[in-house]
């Protein structure tokens, strides 16, 4: 399998037409997916934006990269994906997480992980044409319910970056996305994780597919590169570093736990941390930053690793630069 290169869409995007134009370009510019994230209160209803641009294009896969089940119901979600589906005719992809930034702006909490798992299984019974109990209610009977609309299966991704929620992406994720980062050592642990998950209930752990994720930055001048991912790469280890730090080395726990102390989530989502505090072992685990001939060696580190599927987070401020940059630079080489 090549490898391939899907980008986060900029939610807090307002304008509709500006994310659908930019889901058409990445399908011209050869990449294999747009992922759009829910941004309540700031930003457009992914799935609506989603549909619109699956009328725009042939072939990029459309998906939410993440949508929590905080605010919608598993079949909500169920129902909603399916739709996109049909719209898309099987182009549509279903991310979701237990919480993130959203879900603690509207002062939530993140969905409890035994809940976030039966939710999941709810959706994949339903997107994949099975049937689910319904108790008795006031005007039916007990009974199983299919879901009767849309187009089936939808794919189910999920992100998870700590063991518990790693081993259940394995039991009911068709594809995990690692918000762990890009480490080796971590990487192989994440996927320890989600095997265990797997054979718990019986499943074949190469059946699941492993999405590397986290932040992307290419230029000539590479520490440049490194320089712009910074700020963005900030939010996503603070978000993998929330709860544990078992995976960070002994060596490098200080400087975390200095960053992770300093790191102010009311502001800006590049602003939330002095840039001197991301460490370089910051940088080089949750960003693939440099010039292009050091962005394609890290691919090809982690392709032997058995990553080919990578969810990449660019920074705004220079988005179209970078995904035309990557698009011509790296793209090719893993085409």
């Amino acid at each position: 399998m090549a490898v391939r290169f899907s980008l986060a869409g900029n939610a807090a995007e307002r304008s509709f037409k500006d994310q659908v134009e930019r889901a058409a370009l990445m399908e011209e510019l050869g990449y294999h997916g747009i992922f759009f994230s829910e941004s309540l209160m700031s930003g457009l209803d992914p799935f609506q934006v989603l549909a619109i641009a699956a009328m725009r294009t042939k072939r990029i896969k459309l998906g939410t990269a993440i949508m929590t089940m905080t605010f919608r119901e598993a079949v909500v979600l169920a129902n909603q994906s399916a739709t996109l589906n049909e719209i898309s005719d099987g182009r549509a992809v279903l991310g979701l997480g237990t919480g993130d930034g959203t879900t603690y702006t509207m002062a939530r909490t993140a969905v409890p992980l035994e809940k976030f798992e039966e939710g999941t299984r709810v959706i994949r019974e339903l997107v994949n044409g099975r049937t689910i109990h319904i108790p008795k209610g006031k005007e039916r009977e007990a009974g199983e319910i299919p879901l009767r609309a849309g187009k089936f299966p939808v794919p189910i991704w999920i992100a998870a970056a700590g063991p518990r929620a790693l081993r259940a992406a394995g039991r009911v994720a068709d594809g995990v996305i690692l918000g762990c980062g890009f480490d080796l050592g971590v990487l192989t642990w994440a996927r320890e994780q989600i095997t265990l998950g797997a054979l718990d209930v019986g499943r074949d752990p190469g059946e699941i597919e492993y999405v590397g994720a986290g932040i992307a930055c290419v230029d000539e001048n590479g520490d440049l590169a490194r320089d712009k991912a910074r700020g963005r790469l900030a939010n996503r280890a603070h978000q993998n570093f929330r709860f544990t730090l078992e995976t960070v080395p002994p060596e490098e726990r200080p400087g975390v736990e200095k960053f992770m102390k300093h790191f102010d989530v009311t502001k800006k989502i590049d602003q939330r941390s002095d840039p001197a505090l991301v460490t370089d072992y910051l940088a080089q685990r949750f960003a693939i930053a440099g010039t292009p001939e050091e962005c394609v060696a890290r691919i090809k580190e982690l392709e032997h690793a058995g990553i080919r599927s990578f969810l990449l987070t660019l920074p705004p401020k220079v988005y179209y630069d970078v995904m035309h940059r990557w698009a011509q630079t790296v793209v090719p080489l893993f085409s």
